[in-house]
């Protein structure tokens, strides 16, 4: 059990030792940690609410696990123990139960899986940062997670590709594959538009490959490598890692018998066919989901299910990292999967998308700011800071690099995933405010306190009974629930939002109680919490994917 749900349980325990069976909520700011509104017993023991807060009050007595139960208006208000709260928070950061979580189920995470015709741009770059993010989120609360990328190298887009490569002048200015050979791509994907010819020769190109045209299969795997190995490098310099690559490719002749198997629900139109999701009992916006083109080559659709039955033979729990436009998408294939696989827990976290000052971007008409592009402006930017707040020389391109890396990712998680970003490096950069430079820079704070003062270990939380103190320990303890809301509600939204919480706290604390000049047994003391804190910030910086730096 959580220290917090630990007290809230003590709470309810000393109700029920006097026959009170009720659920206590945590309270507003300057009314306890935890309060009982005793409107819901009224009506039971037909008394006023008023009433019923001052009887309970003059039956229940303070304890080790309360300094004060208090009466106010309906309300019954539980002060939890500093002192009890502060031994046992401190305790469990310094022994690492905090931050230990049982082992849980394996979990399959898809998430980028951005098509391999170009480099990723800034707009597409919330998915692999989230889905990493909760790759770490899920991990640090007890799951086996393998992340993978499915790689799309079938389809219109991948032979629109091809086809640039084959016929197209390949630039020669950029060392890597995905800048080079999106040109490439962006002029075939023109050229189809405008010459019906064209157009043709990529779908005989689709054809082919979907066949298993050796030569082609060959020529196209050479060249898809390349682009990924350009869009992976792109993604490290994020500390972002991928644990499985599945090619689309491998799945189409899974993805046809799977289909035969629902035959049942297929319909014919026009030479093409489709899954009839009315068949199923389903009701969305659409009914109709494609398998087959008229040319008897599969659509995304019916490779997606087979990718997924894949996967659900690996591991019962999957999770999709998805833009909101995939939302019927997700929907249609749940629909499809419960019709193939038992006990499946498919899930989606579903994003919008992010834009610059400038607007929306897209790669196949080349209006985009690549994210190779965003780092490397970053990285200028960050140096440019650094060097105008007067670092030693040495340190001023490790320190560049980390803040930059750190302040594109906490941007990206810093705003819940249903709402839209325009990405300001300004915002981003600040050693103010909601940013990576400022937590950051108060966990190097706490890293020099420590630093300087060569503390022994020794300690005694009875000595932290300041206000600034008691807050900083109560949000300390509460990083496991935060851990578990974050894992349970498929948000890494709730980790950056803590995150900065947790550093805020920090910085009134060191605004308000003096650490390296309190007497000896507050020194300790304050000591062990700026332990406490560092320890937690790391494991949390860690999980929102920071380059961690001592010094700053």
């Amino acid at each position: 059990m959580f220290i917090i749900d630990m007290f809230r349980e003590k709470a309810e325990q000393q109700l029920r030792d006097i026959g009170v069976d009720a659920r206590i909520e945590e309270s507003k700011e300057g009314f306890g940690d935890f309060t009982l509104p005793c409107f819901q017993l009224a009506k039971l023991m037909k008394k006023s609410p008023t009433l019923i807060a001052k009887e309970l009050q003059d039956k229940l007595k303070s304890s080790e696990y309360f300094e004060k139960i208090e009466a106010v208006g309906p309300y019954l208000n539980f002060y939890i123990s500093q002192s009890k709260l502060a031994e046992m928070t401190l305790s469990a950061v310094l022994n690492g139960s905090l931050f230990s979580f049982e082992k849980k189920e394996k979990i399959i995470l898809e998430h980028t899986s951005a098509n391999p015709t170009g480099p990723i741009h800034v707009g597409r770059a919330r998915n692999p940062i989230i889905g990493d993010t909760m790759a770490r989120i899920l991990r640090a609360y007890g799951h086996d997670v393998e992340v993978h990328y499915f790689v799309n190298d079938a389809g219109k887009q991948v032979a629109t590709l091809l086809w640039g490569i084959r016929n197209l002048p390949v630039a020669q200015q950029y060392d890597k594959c995905d800048h080079v050979f999106v040109r490439n791509y962006q002029e075939a994907s023109k050229l189809a538009q405008e010459d019906k010819k064209v157009d043709n020769d990529i779908r005989e190109l689709m054809k082919a490959y979907e066949s298993g045209d050796p030569e082609l299969t060959e020529f196209a795997k050479e060249k898809i490598k390349c682009m990924l190995s350009g869009i992976m490098e792109s993604l490290e310099k994020l500390n972002i890692h991928i644990d499985s690559f599945v090619w689309e490719s491998s799945l189409i002749s899974f993805a046809k018998e799977l289909a035969n198997k629902l035959e049942e629900y297929v319909e014919e139109e026009d030479g093409a066919y489709y899954i009839n999701l009315r068949k199923i009992g389903a009701n969305l916006q659409k009914d109709k989901f494609f398998l087959y083109r008229k040319d008897g080559t599969t659509l995304y659709f019916l490779r997606d299910i087979a990718y997924h039955v894949k996967k659900s033979e690996s591991a019962r729990y999957l999770i999709d990292v998805m833009g909101e436009d995939h939302k019927l998408h997700f929907s249609a294939l749940k629909e499809v999967l419960n019709l193939i696989t038992e006990e499946l827990k498919l899930r989606a976290l579903f994003y919008s998308f992010v834009s610059l000052p400038e607007g929306k971007m897209s790669t196949r008409a080349g209006t985009v700011v690549y994210l190779d592009d965003l780092i490397d402006e970053g990285y200028k930017k960050a140096l440019s800071i650094i060097r105008e707040r007067g670092y030693e020389e040495q340190d001023m391109k490790k320190i560049a690099k980390a803040v930059s890396v750190s302040a594109i990712r906490f941007s990206m998680l810093n705003v819940q995933e249903e709402k839209p970003i325009i990405f300001r490096w300004d915002k981003a950069l600040s050693f103010e405010g909601e940013s990576a430079p400022f937590i950051m820079y108060t966990y190097a704070r706490a890293s020099s306190i420590l630093r300087k003062a060569g503390w022994n270990g020794s300690y005694k939380p009875s000595f932290l009974q300041h206000i600034s103190e008691y807050r900083l320990i109560k949000l300390i303890s509460k990083y496991p629930n935060i851990i578990n809301k974050a894992a349970d509600s498929l948000s890494p939204y709730v980790i950056a939002k803590y995150t900065y919480e947790l550093a805020m706290q920090f910085n009134q604390f060191y605004r308000d109680c003096p650490v390296l000049n309190a007497e000896p047994e507050l020194k300790n003391a304050r000591l062990a919490l700026v332990t406490a804190f560092k320890s937690t910030m790391q494991n949390l910086m860690h999980i929102l994917g920071f380059n961690i730096i001592e010094k700053m």
